[in-house]
């Protein structure tokens, strides 16, 4: 009884697949004009790096989600089993 209602499930899908028209969109086409540059002179491709003072620690985890772990697993009062 299973498989019988499988198939017709198969076959229903596959009349329904093959009554969608196919349709055939065109798509519009934009133009857009171009610069040309003679000289690279203005462009400039020099990276600048600044120089900080600051004394903050960076921290590195062994695990991914070592912090969100580590945030995750917070205490209260009520996560403790009560004493007989």
């Amino acid at each position: 009884m299973k498989a019988l209602v499988t198939l017709l499930i198969i076959f229903a899908g596959a009349f329904a697949l093959a009554q969608t028209p196919q349709t055939d969109d065109k798509v519009n086409a934009t133009e857009v004009g171009i610069v040309l540059v003679d000289s690279h002179d203005d462009i400039s491709n020099e990276k600048t790096i600044t120089i900080t003072d600051e004394t903050s620690i960076a921290r590195l985890y062994r695990y991914k989600n070592a912090r969100v772990n580590k945030e995750l697993a917070f205490a209260t009062k009520k996560s403790y089993g009560k004493l007989a």
